[in-house]
């Protein structure tokens, strides 16, 4: 079903109409390559992308409209006390095992990577895919409100149990995608220090250079043997050795 063909006229009523309609999973079509074309995806990234959009989309708006949280208003971030965190969190359930019962017919690399992309904000990304083509009628993100969208479905389950749900071998020699976006790149933060190691551990990250970027990073993987502080100021020095600002800035790379 083409939905845009039956779209009122209007923004405010063509939101309301892609609200509705993807309250019951009827989604528009997005293009994945348009969205991101500095990023070359495979056909496995592009499922997992259209998997975690079929499934993560609807449940939020679900909750969304039934605490009346429009994430169309520009003031819409106004959780009534902490209903709106606890309502996500119930449908994280939900979601981990409707992509478990997705990924029964998928191949091992598309389940690999919902796995990978969910551990590093892949739901928060389909969404804003959503949203930026209802409010646009184009393939692009929605970058408004983006850090409290983020914590709102980053999703919390450890990256061990996430992979024994979706059947998914963690150490499978699978590619762990980025994407760019303009001058952003997503897909760069993690939901847990847990991953944050486990990524260092698959080599997707040097534990120094993490270390550099988040300090809560740094105290969680120096705890746990990954590197020390000596090794983090060597790095330091190795990218800044005429004393000039940190050419690594400080981010959060946790949700």
């Amino acid at each position: 079903m083409n939905i845009s063909e039956a779209v009122p006229h209007g923004i405010h009523q063509t939101q309301q109409f892609h609200r509705q309609y993807g309250v019951n999973a009827i989604l528009p079509e997005i293009d994945w390559t348009a969205v991101f074309p500095q990023s070359k995806l495979d056909d496995a990234q592009l499922h997992a992308l259209n998997a975690l959009y079929q499934t993560a989309v609807p449940l939020a708006l679900k909750v969304f409209e039934d605490l009346k949280f429009d994430v169309f208003s520009p003031i819409a971030y106004q959780p009534q006390g902490l209903g709106l965190f606890d309502k996500i969190a119930q449908q994280e359930e939900l979601l981990i095992q409707e992509l478990k019962d997705e990924c029964k017919s998928l191949d091992d690399e598309t389940r690999h990577q919902i796995w990978s992309m969910l551990l590093r904000g892949g739901a928060v990304l389909v969404f804003k895919a959503w949203l930026g083509k209802v409010k646009t009628g184009a393939d692009v993100l929605d970058l408004t409100q983006f850090d409290e969208l983020s914590d709102l479905l980053f999703v919390k389950t450890s990256p061990t149990t996430l992979a024994q749900r979706l059947n998914v071998d963690t150490h499978a020699a699978y590619d762990h995608v980025f994407l760019m976006y303009g001058d952003d790149i997503f897909l760069d933060r993690f939901n847990s220090l847990e991953t944050a190691a486990l990524f260092v551990d698959l080599e997707v990250y040097d534990a120094a250079f993490l270390s550099l970027r988040d300090d809560r990073v740094a105290e969680y993987l120096k705890s746990k043997g990954y590197v020390t502080q000596e090794q983090i100021e060597d790095l330091k020095c190795a990218l800044n050795p005429l004393g000039c600002p940190d050419l690594v800035s400080k981010q959060d790379c946790l949700a």
